[in-house]
This record gives C-alpha cells, sequence and structure tokens, in this order.
C-alpha cells in the first residue's frame, strides 16, 4: 500500500470542474493534491513552551460547536445520518446543521410544476410542500439543536434557462431566478412557514445564509452583480418577515477554479459584497466565508490567512461565521481519515481565535453523496466520522476541545520548528488547565509538496499551578486513535463485517495516562516534557 501519509486527489473544486468538463466543456490538466510523506528524519530538540496562569485570561468561546456541515438535504431524513449528527451534538457540543440543498426541486419544497407541467393540485393546498424539511428540522429542534439555514439551491420551477451542465448525484441547480420578485417571494414564504411552525424565539436563533460559494460558476451561474441582486430579493424578504431575523452571506470559496466564466477570488469577491451591502444599506448581520488548506493562495497560517482578511473586510460589530473549512479540500486525500485533520483543525482554531465566530467542520459525516456515495469505510472523506459512524481523529479532537474550558491564557513557544504550537486554555469543569499541542505541516498553497513535519521534542512550564498537581496526557497521532491504520492491518476490507467493524471503534478510542510532572520550588513552577510525533495533537490536563 502507498504511503499511509501520503495526500492524493483531486480537490473538490478540481472533481465539480471535472465533472463539468464531462458534460462537454474543455478542462485543463488535472492538478492531483500536494504530496505529504510520513516524517523521517532529524528530530527537533529543544523546543521550549512557557504556560503563564498568573497573567490576565482571554476569551476562547467554542467557535468549533456553533455548527457543523453535512452533504445535503435529503442525507438529513436518513437514521444513520441523524444518530452520527446527536453523537456530534451530545458529544462534541455541536448546536447547529448546515446543508447544501433546502430549496432543491427534489425536496418539493416549491413546485408549482413538476418537470415542467403543472403539479398535481391534490398534492398541496399551494405551491409548496415543507414535509420534507419540517421533518427535518423538526430532529433538530426535538434534540436542541438548530438549523443554519444554507439557502439553495435554484428551484427549477424559478431557473431563468436550462442548465448548461448537471455535477452532482444530487439536484444541485445553480441558475438565476427568472423572475426575481418571485424568488424573494419563495424565501419569504418559506422563513414565514418557520416562524409559524417553530416560533419567533426559536427561528431568530437561526442564521439564513444566501446561497453557497456564488464566486465559483459550478455552484451559481449568474456574475457577481447577479449575486448581488439575489441576495438582496431574499434578505429583504426574511427582514420583512420578522426584523431581528438573522441573514447574511456570501459564503465565498477561498479556492478558485481555472474554468468557466473568470470570478473573483473568494476574499476579493468577499470584500466587495461587503462593500455592496454597506453603501446600498442592504442588511447582513453576518458574514460567512469558506476556506480549506490546500485552497490555492492559503497563506503562512493556511486557511487561517483567508479568514484573517475575511475579518478585516467585514464590518464592525458583524460575526464572522467560516461555514466550511477542513484540513484538505482534495476527495480522497489521506489527511482527512487521520490525524492530520485534527493537528489541522488544532492550528487553524488557535490561530482564529478572536477572528471567527464559528468556525464549521466539513463534514461531520462521510455519509455524503455529493460525487456519488462511497462504500469504503476509510476514502479520505470530509466527515469526523466514517460511513459507519466509526469516529476519525478530528472527533476525537473535537471530544478533547469540548471539555476545555474557555478563557486562553498565554503560551509561549522558544526553538520550536514552524510546524509546532498550541493554546493553553483555564475554565473547564475539571479544574485546572488544559494544554493543547500541535505539530502541524500546513499545505503550501501553491500545489507543491510540504516539507512534512517530523516529529519534535517539547518541555512546557508552567507558572502558577498550585502543587501537588498531577498531569494526564491523551495523543492523537499514527499510534493513538487510529483506525485507519487498523483498517489497513486488517486488509482494507471494503465492505468490513460486524467484527471489524467492533475492532475499527475501539481502535479509534482515546486513551488516558498519567504524565511526569515536575515541581520546581525554588522558581515556584512546574514541567513536563513529551514527544510530538508528526501530524500529532497532545492534550495534556492539569490539575
Amino acid at each position: 500500500m502507498a504511503d499511509s501519509h501520503a495526500r492524493q486527489g483531486l480537490t473538490r473544486r478540481q472533481m465539480l470542474a471535472g465533472g463539468a468538463a464531462a458534460a462537454g466543456s474543455v478542462l485543463g490538466a488535472e492538478l492531483l493534491g500536494a504530496g505529504t510523506a510520513k516524517a523521517a528524519g532529524t528530530r527537533s530538540t529543544g523546543a521550549r513552551a512557557v504556560v503563564d496562569l498568573t497573567e490576565p485570561s482571554s476569551p476562547f468561546p467554542h467557535v468549533w460547536e456553533r455548527v457543523v456541515g453535512g452533504d445535503w438535504a435529503k442525507q438529513a431524513l436518513r437514521r444513520d445520518y441523524q444518530d452520527q449528527l446527536f453523537a456530534c451534538h451530545d458529544e462534541l457540543g455541536i448546536q447547529s446543521l448546515r446543508f447544501h440543498g433546502v430549496l432543491n426541486t427534489s425536496m418539493s419544497t416549491y413546485f408549482p410544476t413538476v418537470n415542467g407541467r403543472p403539479r398535481n393540485p391534490a398534492l398541496s393546498n399551494d405551491d409548496y410542500s415543507f414535509f420534507n424539511v419540517d421533518q427535518i428540522y423538526d430532529a433538530l429542534v426535538d434534540r436542541g439543536m438548530h438549523p443554519y439555514v444554507e439557502l439553495s439551491s435554484m428551484p427549477a420551477a424559478l431557473q431563468a434557462g436550462p442548465q448548461p451542465f448537471g455535477l452532482f448525484l444530487y439536484d444541485f441547480n445553480q441558475m438565476e431566478p427568472k423572475d426575481y420578485a418571485l424568488w424573494g417571494k419563495v424565501v419569504g414564504d418559506f422563513a414565514r412557514h418557520m416562524v409559524d411552525r417553530y416560533g419567533i424565539k426559536e427561528v431568530r436563533k437561526w442564521p439564513f445564509e444566501v446561497w453557497n460559494e456564488p464566486n465559483l460558476f459550478v455552484f451559481f451561474n449568474g456574475d457577481q452583480q447577479a449575486y448581488f441582486k439575489l441576495y438582496r430579493y431574499a434578505a429583504e424578504a426574511i427582514k420583512n418577515v420578522d426584523a431581528a431575523l438573522q441573514v447574511g452571506g456570501p459564503a465565498t470559496s477561498a479556492g478558485q477554479i481555472s474554468f468557466g466564466t473568470p470570478r473573483a477570488p473568494g476574499v476579493q469577491y468577499y470584500r466587495e459584497f461587503m462593500q455592496w451591502a454597506t453603501a446600498n444599506r442592504v442588511p447582513v448581520d453576518f458574514g460567512s466565508a469558506h476556506g480549506y488548506e490546500t485552497d490555492t493562495g492559503a497563506g503562512p497560517e493556511g486557511a487561517a490567512t483567508f479568514f484573517k482578511q475575511n475579518r478585516a473586510d467585514t464590518p464592525r460589530g458583524v460575526p464572522l461565521y467560516i461555514s466550511e473549512t477542513n484540513v484538505s479540500a482534495d476527495l480522497g486525500d489521506a489527511a482527512l481519515d487521520r490525524s492530520d485533520a485534527a493537528a489541522s483543525f488544532l492550528r487553524t482554531i488557535a490561530e482564529t481565535a478572536g477572528v471567527v465566530d464559528a468556525l464549521s467542520y466539513w463534514a461531520f459525516t462521510d455519509i455524503f453523496e455529493e460525487a456519488g456515495q462511497a462504500d469504503k469505510p476509510f476514502h479520505g472523506g470530509f466527515g469526523l466520522q466514517t460511513i459507519h459512524g466509526v469516529k476519525k481523529p478530528s472527533y476525537r479532537l473535537l471530544q478533547i476541545l469540548h471539555k476545555v474550558g474557555q478563557r486562553r491564557v498565554p503560551l509561549t513557544l522558544s526553538g520550536a520548528p514552524s510546524t509546532v504550537g498550541g493554546i493553553a486554555v483555564t475554565g473547564g469543569k475539571g479544574g485546572g488547565v488544559d494544554v493543547l499541542l500541535y505539530n502541524h505541516a500546513l499545505a503550501t498553497g501553491d500545489g507543491s509538496a510540504p516539507a512534512p513535519a517530523q516529529p519534535a521534542t517539547l518541555t512546557v512550564t508552567v507558572h502558577g499551578l498550585p502543587a501537588g498537581a498531577r498531569a494526564r496526557l491523551q495523543l492523537i497521532d499514527e499510534d493513538h486513535a487510529n483506525p485507519y491504520r487498523e483498517w489497513v492491518r486488517m486488509g482494507s476490507p471494503e465492505y468490513p463485517d460486524r467484527r471489524q467493524l467492533r475492532a475499527l471503534h475501539d481502535a479509534s478510542e482515546l486513551d488516558e495516562r498519567p504524565l511526569q510532572l515536575t515541581f520546581d520550588r525554588a522558581t515556584g513552577t512546574a514541567s513536563f516534557s513529551l514527544t510530538l510525533a508528526a501530524e500529532a495533537v497532545a492534550a495534556v490536563h492539569l490539575a
């Protein structure tokens, strides 16, 4: 088998563009995902970190718990999809679900016609059927969760013209509306139904996000001005239902496809949207954007580079919701199944603390059929969980993070390689302090292979820790919480039996062990040392 750290496969955007090419267009040469070799070579030593509990702390809200992504609407009617989602709610604290296609034709949300012919009037008293979406939202609200409503895609009865191509297994329709006023009415009627069913107090908690990645032609056929018009009609319709309902956008993609009508890059598109909305007094209650570490143009802080630019372009007081992110946009990238994804996400959390107000992992499950439903348990899918509900390393990271507090204390590094970083947090239910460290090599942002992370030995000194405290360690790396390795060991079965699935679940579990903690009476400090493997997370609880 290829090296277990190999990163390969087409980016999600390249895959989408490839689908368009298959529909009759010409796509340039495929660009394979950047390769990442298993770390080898010299181990970094002499690195130090200082955590100072005597210094003032700063807020550390759990922005990654605000929302999680999950493919498209009809998947949310599946029992196994819901089971995995509610595990995320119960174990990770996830509050909301975002998915594509609540207005897709196949959802029947708006269906005055069926395949171009008038619908059977016996089916509904009007042009809507909210039954499917109500089943989804009922399930969420009944479990104490909330919808994060992505208003997409265009119902066939509203599209301005035939779709130039269809890319997805499900029916995402990228066309503009033939009648913008009617589009606004559909959105307003949708919001009004939600208020009637769930009550205004509940629906005021829901973000209404207008569309998905309109700066990519595969998701929106119109130009930027057409999106601005689409947004304005939707936003004003929602505000006409209740002025306190939350509406925002533009949910731009930081990554690009060099195919089709040229569009502004995501950061530029986002900036121009905010400038347009401000100048024209169009309501924007939150800004939203997407970014993946492998997106072209990612800077020295990976996807966080995009998000800091988005923050700078967001008007003061307006929240910034990152409604999609992950270590990779490469479908089939082994990093998505391994500890790389956990280390990357912890790094993004650390670098965007105080910058973003929501940070949505895309996605919570590999029950995901954008390009067809995979049957292999590990296939480089985007999910926190496999199709069988086996928890990946990224899930285990969020499980650890859910237990930490919401006050960040200073953590200062010296002599560490650029791949190493971390955060220190207090205020958790167990008291004490949590020190979370990562060792992650960022993608280059230009498609070239990054230099792999090397193992790094780190000594951490803590000021202000009470005498008699103890340390407990949890690791996520090649040797810990790694069900992918167990799957490879058992021969990579395409359809594992129940015994094999139990073994995969067992291999996913976190292990906690004591860590030696040394106190220096002369300085009043405590210290511990550990070695971070490549693409690793170490979580140390001191109390």
